[in-house]
């Protein structure tokens, strides 16, 4: 089946395999800050509009990590655009630059949908109710994890492929460890993961 027909199939189907978590959800107003494409699927999956920017792209573990340190200030930025990456010399899709952020648009087309879709998406962003979500994809390492446990946030998580004793935040997929990394979390995240128990807790006011 071609990825254009599962997502025509997705506004069909979602809401009949996640009825359950529709109906338990109780906060409905929310930004996720994804460092991949699982926020996307939340969206999807509990059938809100995407009042967050951070749709259908990824950032590089280190990036992510500098920007929720200082959301604000990188969101305050100008979305722009470069042909040269320091991380890929071979990337097919656009590169947008959030001062020194890389935002890897890998589901989009051109840079014209990009800002388009990352500048109307951004002004629904919820600051009273902020979620964050990381894993262990994309040149992240322990001490990077360890960073993120660290921040002054409550509605964090970490998806990883070790189970780390000492990360707080830390959701263990235990079928991934022995490829080292999560990988692809959108399709097994429930398996270990509450998303809608999350969110009813309340985010964070930035």
């Amino acid at each position: 089946m071609s990825q254009k027909l599962k997502d025509k199939l997705k506004p069909i189907i979602y809401p009949i395999l996640y009825r359950k978590s529709r109906k338990k959800l109780q906060n409905s107003d929310f930004t996720i800050i994804s460092d991949n494409c699982w926020g996307g699927r939340v969206y999807q999956e509990l059938g809100i509009q995407y009042n967050s920017p951070f749709i259908g792209l990824f950032i590089m573990s280190p990036d992510y990590l500098k920007l929720v340190k200082d959301l604000r200030h990188y969101m305050s930025q100008e979305l722009v655009f470069t042909d040269k990456s320091k991380y890929t010399d071979k990337a097919t899709y656009p590169i947008g630059l959030l001062s020194d952020i890389e935002i890897h648009f890998l589901h989009y087309s051109s840079e014209e949908e990009a800002r388009s879709k990352w500048n109307r998406r951004k002004e629904r962003m919820n600051w009273d109710n902020i979620f964050f979500k990381f894993n262990d994809n994309d040149k992240c390492n322990y001490e990077l994890i360890k960073e993120f446990d660290n921040l002054d946030y409550n509605s964090k998580v970490i998806f990883s492929s070790k189970k780390y004793k000492d990360v707080k935040s830390l959701i263990y997929f235990e079928e991934r460890e022995s490829i080292g990394f999560v990988g692809e979390d959108l399709k097994i995240y429930r398996k270990y993961f509450d998303a809608v128990n999350w969110l009813n807790k309340g985010g964070e006011r930035l």
